[in-house]
């Protein structure tokens, strides 16, 4: 295994050998990784510019589409006189009481 020096003077061990990416697709934007455990940063240009940091994951024939979920609080100018703490409470008294 290859190993590297760090700015601090400490060697790592490489951990395999570099794959260049391959270039199928013209550049189109940012690309991103998924780490070991499935895990993938949205830039936060991204997540702000949909206002959101949930989204639904759909496999379509070739790619992988992201879909913004709204969150609830997103339908208060629809719905002004919507208590949406008021909906908590009482979604959360009622599944007390059914847990009784």
């Amino acid at each position: 295994m290859k190993q590297n020096s760090s700015r601090t003077g400490k060697t790592k061990k490489s951990t395999g050998v570099y794959e260049p990416m391959a270039k199928y697709l013209p550049d189109t934007g940012t690309v991103i990784t998924v780490d070991a455990t499935g895990r993938m940063v949205l830039p936060k240009k991204i997540r702000d510019h949909y206002n959101s940091n949930r989204f639904e994951v759909r496999e379509t024939k070739g790619h992988i589409e992201l879909i913004p979920v709204k969150p609830l609080r997103s339908l208060l100018g629809i719905f002004p006189d919507l208590n949406v703490e008021a909906i908590y409470r009482d979604h959360d008294r009622e599944v007390a009481e059914e847990d009784t």
